[in-house]
């Protein structure tokens, strides 16, 4: 079944002719040569296949019997942080799904046997207790919840749901971003509470990592679960939550019943209607890192049913016109419009942002298999906030802090702080602890 999925892309696979548009951001969006690379493995490795093209070139390869699936291909191919910049891109030029042939070549890989070592013992844990890092969680979300004075659902009712997203992680200070997200909610008049223990991964390193029908099983059971508690309105805390939630939940199972929000747009709704405000100074000069799935993976997928058609017997094109998903639909204003909120905050710019930024290589199970890689990304990021004179990187997402916090130990030197948008409001609503 999955090299069939895998062959259902193969015109997409056909458009590639080698450009290499994928390592890079688009040239119009260059603001500093040092920083316009674009595909954070291709940075590290230097060989084509680690690119999007190359796994497009690997895909077709498979298609047409020419190769098989060995230990080899799967290294390059799933040395990858799923991170959708290829797609992007590409799509500057053309209208091609990049990253649905690199993740439909990630499954075949797993359904053949071949998945990373890595990536299985990541999948044991998340069906063993529902976080991809070894044992068990280290904490209680229900005991978490009930120190914190927050509810509890199922036994308790509210209005709003927030995911904590700390299972999958399991990083105790996204436990503590989840619990200052809360009790700014409140303050703010709404009726918040959260799963507790019975809160479930979101099963996005399935995903990330080709295991199709275990992200499948995730999602619906996390749908199943949220949508039968009757919540209005569900907040992810992590940016990579919201992208499992909002883009790739529709195209395992199907989309939640209850509007689906990150909490940089539920905070940003809030402060604009006055119900949050931000009397405190934060005086700091901060730049913000777009999240991938925060960003350019969080669009919805949208339907189309179509004829492919082929003129001059080379050149595809669709009928009626097909809708393409370019990553500018993502989550990217609110964050900024947060922190322009904030008094005493000097905000700047990356040279890298939107549907452009640069991953902090903490997706697409690269810091478990390749974790030389992943630390390479995230220095870069921190390198990229050094030269636009931030003092501070700001992010919206537990991997992307993790990542750029991790990737600088070691490094020498004065680390740069890595905070959580939530922290700063926090701190500006005077709620600093």
């Amino acid at each position: 079944m999955s090299l069939e999925r895998l062959q259902l892309l193969e015109d997409e696979m056909k458009k590639c002719f080698r450009c290499s548009c994928c390592k890079m951001v688009p040239l119009p969006t260059v603001r500093s040569p040092r920083y316009s690379d674009g595909c954070p493995v291709s940075r590290v490795f230097h060989f084509h296949g680690f690119s999007g093209s190359g796994k497009q070139l690997m895909a077709l390869s498979l298609c047409h019997g020419r190769i098989a699936v060995d230990e080899a291909l799967a290294r390059i191919a799933s040395a990858c942080a799923a991170c959708g910049l290829c797609d992007v891109s590409c799509k500057f030029i053309m209208e091609a799904e990049r990253h649905r042939v690199n993740m439909a070549l990630r499954e075949h890989i797993v359904d053949q046997g071949f998945a990373l070592p890595a990536h299985r013992r990541m999948m044991e844990n998340l069906e063993m207790h529902g976080s991809p890092v070894d044992g068990p969680p280290r904490w209680s979300l229900t005991d978490w919840a009930r120190q914190a004075g927050i509810k509890v659902l199922p036994g308790e009712e509210a209005e709003v749901l927030v995911y904590t997203g700390g299972t999958e992680c399991n990083d105790p200070g996204s436990l503590e971003t989840a619990r200052k997200l809360a009790l700014l909610l409140r303050r703010a008049g709404l009726d918040v509470g959260v799963l507790g223990d019975a809160e479930p991964g979101s099963g996005l390193p399935a995903y990330w990592t080709g295991h199709r029908e275990i992200f499948r099983r995730a999602a619906r059971k996390n749908l199943d679960l949220i949508d039968g508690l009757g919540v209005r309105t569900l907040l992810a805390v992590s940016g990579s939550c919201l992208g499992a939630f909002r883009s790739k939940y529709p195209e395992a199972a199907r989309p939640f019943r209850a509007e689906t929000l990150h909490a940089t747009e539920i905070l940003d709704r809030l402060i604009a209607q006055g119900a949050l405000r931000l009397p405190g100074t934060v005086a700091r000069k901060v730049a913000y890192h777009d999240p991938c799935y925060l960003g350019r993976q969080s669009e919805p997928p949208v339907a189309w049913a179509g004829e492919t058609r082929v003129t001059r017997n080379s050149m595809t094109y669709h009928v009626p016109p097909r809708p393409v998903n370019r990553g500018a639909g993502g989550v990217y204003d609110p964050p900024r419009r947060i922190l322009r909120a904030i008094r005493g905050i000097e905000f700047v710019e990356l040279y890298r942002i939107r549907e452009y930024s640069f991953c902090c290589g903490g997706g697409g199970g690269l810091p478990q298999a390749f974790p030389e890689a992943a630390r390479a990304a995230g220095r870069h990021r921190v390198e990229e906030a050094r030269d636009v004179g931030a003092e501070t990187l700001v992010t919206a997402c537990h991997h992307c802090r993790a990542s750029l916090t991790y990737s600088q130990e070691g490094s020498g030197g004065e680390p740069m702080p890595v905070a959580d948008i939530i922290d700063l409001v926090f701190e500006a609503a005077g709620m600093k602890e």
